[in-house]
């Protein structure tokens, strides 16, 4: 099964392993290869306008993107 790293802003930098994701998470990773992914896929990726905070609502189509990349995003759930 796979899993994927995630966090909270209440403990951010405490990761943790889960089975599946929300729909909507904040993304931490390198911004080169989000922008990269991003123009490749843009559903797939939202930043602020600053361009500074990653967003997705395919947490599990992202993480797909760079599976085989030997990377991993780290995802924070957007509590609603």
């Amino acid at each position: 099964m796979k899993s994927y790293l995630t966090t909270t802003h209440e403990k951010f930098g405490v990761i943790e392993k889960v089975g599946s994701l929300p729909g909507s998470c904040y993304v931490v990773g390198d911004i080169a290869i989000l922008s990269l992914i991003q123009q490749q896929n843009p559903h797939l990726v939202s930043f602020d306008f600053n361009g500074e905070r990653a967003y997705t609502e395919h947490p599990e189509e992202l993480a797909k993107a760079v599976a085989n990349k030997n990377y991993e995003f780290v995802f924070i759930p957007v509590k609603e």
